[in-house]
């Protein structure tokens, strides 16, 4: 494989699951330049891992690689951390569950109700890195997606998605200049774009052989039936979070990745989005990363779990409650990423419309 070939995008266990199939399977892939990436998207990738940075659960089933275009940089401001430590079972005062709380406080008893003929939106505004070498130098970017959701009342009916990725890049390792010439083919394309409809959002499963509205509810799927059947009682939820991810090589992160595959959705109903603050209160090493973090111009608490190499954090809007996106910083210096340099930021904005594919 020439060198150029080698890249890797860090993509969400959502952005996996519904674009997996628009991607040549028979292409394989090189793990050499990407350590600093999520280990656990890579082990879904089916790529070796790197030896600094141990791999999570693996879905066998998956098998992806893909040639990218560009390399882009951003360096990232230094965060203002205060580490608080939370046990088990935290007392009410530490200053993250403490907070956590009061957002749950913030969030209505029941969402706005979605007409039988409405649309719920859920609008994702990523920055996903992407990482290659080329001629023995190595290059990162972040690259703009943007993705809209039409979910309607009846959610067993057509879905609409739009992928659109925009071609914007912020630089983290090297420059265009330089990545031009070294050789990358930078104006190749690197994620799939276009819209997909389809019933339950299955957008892929006549790719994959399956029936539409089979598979089950998860984390990263929240079908209404697996999120009826999740616990309501703090305590209860936590345990499933940590049940849910066993064995895992994050540690306590894996368990705020879980909610936050879950709250990105947008599906998430309002006492059960309540329970779950509650329930990530009780996270070991619970941090409050940043007092005001800004997401496009929202701004929001980031509460975050360091696994020693990625900090993971959700961001949450301390007036309302709303969750408002999350974000993956580096931990340590990460082969050639400085610590505290943004790997992933996303931005998600819901509301209800009355018209597939229009906008609130």
């Amino acid at each position: 494989m020439a060198e150029h070939e080698n890249v890797h995008q860090v993509w969400s266990e959502e952005e996996l699951d519904r674009a997996l199939t628009t991607l040549h399977s028979d292409v394989t892939t090189d793990d050499t330049a990407l350590r600093a990436a999520r280990a656990e998207l890579m082990a879904d990738a089916g790529a070796a891992q790197p030896s600094t940075v141990d791999a999570p659960r693996s879905r066998g089933w998956l098998r992806w690689a893909v040639a990218a275009s560009v390399v882009a940089v951003i360096v990232a401001s230094l965060l203002v951390i205060q580490t608080m430590r939370i046990g088990d079972h935290p007392p009410t005062a530490s200053a993250a569950a403490a907070q956590l709380n009061s957002a749950a406080d913030k969030i209505s008893s029941s969402d706005p109700a979605l007409g039988p003929t409405q649309f719920r939106y859920v609008g994702t505004h990523a920055w996903w890195m992407a990482t290659t070498s080329a001629n023995k130098q190595s290059f990162s970017y972040l690259a703009e997606n943007l993705l809209e959701t039409w979910v309607p009342a009846d959610q067993k009916q057509d879905w609409l998605w739009r992928r659109d990725v925009t071609g914007k890049r912020k630089w983290v390792q090297g420059t265009e200049e330089q990545a031009r010439a070294a050789g990358y083919p930078i104006d190749e394309a690197a994620w799939p774009e276009g819209e997909w409809r389809a019933p339950c959002g299955d957008f892929f499963a006549k790719e994959e052989g399956k029936q539409p509205c089979t598979e089950p509810g998860s984390w990263q799927r929240p079908t209404p039936e697996f999120l009826a059947g999740l616990p309501r009682d703090p305590a209860q939820l936590f345990a499933r979070l940590k049940a849910d991810a066993p064995g895992n090589k994050r540690g306590d992160a894996e368990v705020l990745v879980l909610a936050a595959d879950t709250l990105r959705s947008g599906l998430i109903p309002a006492d059960l989005r309540a329970a779950l603050y509650r329930a990530l209160g009780r996270l070991p090493g619970l941090e409050i990363t940043e007092q005001v973090a800004n997401l496009d111009g929202r701004k929001g608490t980031a509460y975050g779990v360091n696994d020693g190499d990625i900090r993971q954090e959700i961001i949450v809007d301390p007036t309302t409650g709303e969750f408002i996106g999350e974000r993956e910083t580096a931990a340590r210096n990460l082969d050639g990423l400085p610590a505290d340099t943004v790997m992933t930021y996303t931005s998600v904005t819901t509301a209800i419309v009355d018209t597939m594919g229009t906008r609130p």
